[in-house]
């Protein structure tokens, strides 16, 4: 299986997330990972969120384990870095 092209997060079902989960963002290591955080599934579930290589097959057996039971969110890294537009007369961010 590949990884979605945009994730989608859902509203989460706590206020904050679980501190292994925060830790185990920090840490986690895998030659495949671009860049790792945490999400919510579409459920509103806090999960591991891992950006890999669009080519990527997914799930990485390697990162689940290190997962300890977090549901993991692969997204493809993008083919290209998101533009910044400027925002339009009279309008500010």
């Amino acid at each position: 299986m590949k990884p979605v092209v945009v994730h989608q997060p859902g509203a989460p079902t706590e206020p904050d997330p679980p501190d292994g989960l925060l830790a185990l963002s920090e840490r986690l290591h895998h030659p495949l990972i671009v860049q790792c955080g945490i999400t919510t599934t579409r459920q509103g579930c806090w999960a591991l969120y891992v950006t890999v290589p669009s080519d990527t097959s997914v799930p990485i057996d390697e990162v689940e384990v290190q997962a300890q039971g977090f549901p993991v969110v692969y997204e493809a890294e993008p083919a290209s870095p998101p533009k910044a537009w400027p925002a339009p007369p009279g309008r500010r961010g």
